[in-house]
């Protein structure tokens, strides 16, 4: 048994944005663990002028005195890594590159991947889009040992969290994160000291999730298609990217005939319309869209129309749309 409090674990932590800095806060801040270092992206130009900026992993790695290395997905880079920091264990937050297998197998406690969903079900990119997309009432956090396959490793363990009837991506998301923060250092102590048996998975049971599924050409309301609940799902899962949207296109004024809107926010409700499906109108003081189920309506709370500004339910009744 190892006393982690005398002798920490030497870690090398791969990350990138915000979930990323969060797991790093975590572990840096245990005494179990010291960080010897921290593999990012490199730097990015942003916004109109293109400036170049650094991931929020290495802004955190930078304020609290962490060394940075950028591999540029080079094998020789990983290959320099590894003599540099000489990790006991690899820790990896939505680092967004393809590892090397020989980088994986390197440390002595090998490298631990934290993905959110139960495995084996949806690998990949995007798994808390497309459960909430899928309607899924539960998912999870899958700590994993990382293999050359996608998602494909033996997994340490699992904890389960409700997907609530309102979760965003978002807020879902936040809530994962935090969790996993809280639970990971008493995890890989367990793994470390051999407390846990690492358990395989039935890949016969395996689903994939990409990027594609939640994309901007994906991210169009088709409101003569789709039922009115998978529209409700699929406006929560695009927050915040690549956010839901549909063309005005009948029964409107000239100010939003035409116009894309964008929506954030949205009740899905009881009540019989007879409108084409997609038509935007305004009821009881409502923001409402009709939908090909003749008894059910989606209510806009918020919303923004190209070329305006985000806007809510009440501005928009007491604004441009008082005439719909």
């Amino acid at each position: 048994m190892r006393d982690l409090i005398s002798k920490p674990v030497e870690i090398l932590f791969l990350g990138t944005d915000w979930e990323s800095v969060r797991t790093l806060e975590a572990l840096n801040g245990d005494s179990r663990f010291k960080i010897v270092g921290v593999i990012t992206t490199v730097d990015k130009p942003v916004g109109r002028k293109q400036i170049l900026t650094p991931s929020k992993v290495k802004e955190f790695a930078q304020d609290h005195c962490i060394e940075v290395f950028h591999t540029e997905k080079r094998e020789e880079r990983y290959k320099e890594a590894l003599k540099k920091f000489k990790p006991e264990l690899i820790v990896c937050k939505a680092f967004g590159e393809i590892v090397p297998e020989f980088f994986l197998e390197y440390p002595k406690y090998k490298a631990i991947n934290v993905h959110f969903s139960i495995l084996p079900k949806y690998r990949g990119a995007v798994p808390i889009q497309k459960a909430i997309l899928d309607g899924e009432k539960e998912t999870g956090i899958s700590i994993m040992l990382m293999s050359a396959g996608m998602d494909e490793g033996d997994v340490l363990k699992i904890f389960k969290e409700a997907i609530h009837d309102t979760d965003t991506n978002l807020s879902l998301r936040k809530r994962l994160v935090d969790k996993s923060a809280d639970i990971l250092g008493d995890v890989l102590e367990d793994w470390i000291n051999g407390k846990i048996s690492p358990t395989k998975q039935d890949c016969s049971k395996a689903t994939y999730c990409w990027q594609k599924d939640i994309s901007k050409e994906n991210a169009e309301i088709k409101w003569e298609e789709m039922e009115p609940k998978y529209i409700d799902r699929m406006i929560r899962a695009m927050i915040p990217w690549p956010v839901a949207w549909f063309t005005v296109k009948n029964n409107s004024q000239e100010s939003v005939f035409g116009k894309k809107i964008q929506i954030f926010e949205v009740e899905l409700l009881d009540m019989e319309s007879k409108l084409e499906p997609g038509t935007l109108f305004i009821k009881e003081e409502m923001v409402l869209v009709s939908t090909k189920d003749t008894k059910k309506v989606i209510r806009l709370l918020r919303f923004q129309i190209e070329g305006k500004k985000e806007s809510n339910e009440k501005e928009f009744v007491n604004g441009i749309g008082r005439n719909l």
